[in-house]
């Protein structure tokens, strides 16, 4: 991996990507787990952390009110 540069920020970020159902939680939160387990400082948030994000995607997702482009268009 070539470095882009140095910066002052210290510690890594862990960014998974996938589709629904593919298991992308349960892995962060086992790498989670683990890490903590070993002593490191761990920080966890998701892309939909806000209370209010959170509960407008639930609520549209089981009412299968999202297009695409509506989604997309939330979390811009």
């Amino acid at each position: 991996m070539i470095p882009y540069g140095r910066h002052r920020f210290p510690g890594k970020l862990f960014v998974v990507e996938g589709t629904d159902g593919s298991g992308k939680s349960t892995q962060l939160m086992l790498l989670y787990q683990w890490l903590k387990a070993e002593g490191y400082p761990v920080f966890f948030s998701e892309w939909n952390s806000s209370p209010l994000v959170k509960d407008t995607t639930k609520r549209a997702k089981k009412r299968h009110l999202f297009t695409p482009a509506t989604f997309s268009l939330l979390h811009a």
